[in-house]
């Protein structure tokens, strides 16, 4: 970061300065004992100009003044790949230089959801964690969240897109900040497609075209569940759960028509399995043209050598184009045992979700597609092809319901995927099968 060298001086020669004038041993430590389990509170005087918010202004604006701060410590739980680590503690190390009295400390948990359960109500939890938006409905309703209203100004939230502004908040209060976006789109291979299908009948003809059962060749390489056949159910107006009213569609005749559209024009030129890795291996060994992924997927199709490209998933008529879902990562705050660490939380929350260059780091080094404004519209992402292909797939992904009912939904949806494949029900059986499983769950 820009301010990064000059922050790295001024604490040098700070330092320096106490020492030539033989005041560091007048530096006094006292321990206390802290309500929240992760925090660490020292006596701490500094001489570092700190931020402090006026009282008569908006949250987010601040005046530099010197001040005496203990240190605080922010505590982040996450499940975060070892590929997506290495730039958050790179960025987060810059952060601790520009604000030396917060210090924040990664913890991975290998099961982060149970972990959280179990924390959070026993005031063992930490102070933020990382997932994407769909929890934000059952860890609101579950009082495991705290809100932040008061920090979330139109300033803050016309900073980002949409989907995003959409996805941080929850029966009328916000509960996170987002950094970044993610959806399904169309990945080709450019050494068996020179061009990328502009419609579903170009997109079909290829996939005829390289179908070959008996010799292990495939149209197009897809997972088979109910994330991704969702852009062809709402393609024509379907859906599994409404938000708005809490209630499913699996027997709306849109919803069927989604659901007939692709096991009639898509699934009989995929392989017949729902095993997520031996779909993406066909596409990496060049057994099929096209697959159908997210950015998560893009690590292993670089390795594989893949000469690629990335576009949305191809309008089917002039009425009709797939709507996958999409998800939006966030930066939960976590039901606060400590209230005072709130406003030293938000200079990190800020500080890391509408800093540009955070964002642009992020987006370059690991492939996340960007939620703010402005460095999605930023020169070198736009040029970026993966940044850019899936950029233009968010712009026509649906949000994946925020609601704790959709818990109840995922399951039937599946069930029924699996179900019409096996030949057990017929497509209108399966569906309305869920349907019915569904209220069932809700209702009881």
């Amino acid at each position: 970061m820009k301010k990064t060298l000059f922050a790295l001086l001024l604490v040098y020669a700070v330092a320096f300065a106490t020492i030539a004038s033989g005041c560091i041993g007048g530096k006094t430590v006292t321990p206390t004992s802290p309500t929240h389990p992760h925090t660490t509170t020292t006596s701490e005087t500094t001489s570092t100009p700190t931020e402090t918010t006026t009282s008569s202004s908006s949250p987010t604006e601040t005046t530099t003044t010197p001040t005496t701060q203990e240190k605080v410590t922010i505590v982040i739980w996450h499940a975060l790949g070892p590929n997506e680590l290495k730039a958050f503690e790179d960025l987060i190390a810059e952060f601790e230089i520009e604000h030396p009295n917060i210090e924040i400390k990664l913890e991975q948990k290998a099961d982060l959801e149970t972990a959280l359960k179990a924390a959070i109500p026993a005031g063992q939890g930490p102070d933020l964690f990382l997932w994407a938006h769909d929890w934000i409905g059952k860890f609101a309703e579950a009082g495991l969240l705290e809100p932040i209203d008061e920090y979330i100004t139109p300033e803050i939230l016309n900073k980002f897109s949409p989907m995003a502004q959409s996805a941080i908040e929850y029966n009328g209060h916000y509960y996170a900040m987002p950094y970044a976006a993610e959806t399904v789109a169309l990945i080709y291979n450019k050494d068996m497609i020179p061009n990328p299908p502009k419609t579903f009948d170009e997109m079909k003809t290829i996939m005829e075209k390289y179908y070959n059962e008996a010799e292990g060749t495939y149209g197009l390489a897809t997972p088979i569940d109910p994330y991704f056949l969702s852009g062809w159910v709402h393609a024509f107006g379907g859906y599994y759960f409404d938000d708005k009213t809490k209630t499913p569609g699996l027997d709306k005749p849109e919803t069927l028509q989604g659901f007939k559209f692709f096991f009639e024009q898509i699934f009989p030129y995929v392989a017949k399995t729902q095993d997520y890795n031996a779909q993406v291996s066909l596409f990496l060994d060049g057994k099929a043209p096209m697959m159908i992924n997210g950015p998560w997927s893009i690590p292993d199709v670089k390795k594989a050598g893949i000469n690629f490209g990335i576009v949305p998933l191809p309008p089917i008529d002039g009425k009709h184009r797939p709507h996958p879902y999409g998800g939006v990562r966030l930066i939960y705050v976590a039901k606060l045992s400590d209230k005072s660490k709130k406003d030293a939380i938000w200079t990190f929350l800020k500080w890391f979700t509408t800093n540009p260059d955070v964002i642009k780091t992020l987006s370059l080094q690991n492939g996340y597609i960007p939620v703010l404004t402005e460095v999605l519209n930023d020169p070198e992402i736009q040029s970026d092809p993966v940044l850019y292909g899936f950029g233009q797939a968010v712009q026509y992904a649906i949000p994946m319901p925020k609601s704790p009912e959709m818990g109840a939904v995922w399951g039937p949806v599946a069930t029924a995927i699996t179900d019409i494949i096996a030949g057990k029900k017929t497509i209108e059986q399966a569906l309305t099968d869920a349907q019915k499983e569904i209220l069932e769950s809700l209702s009881s």
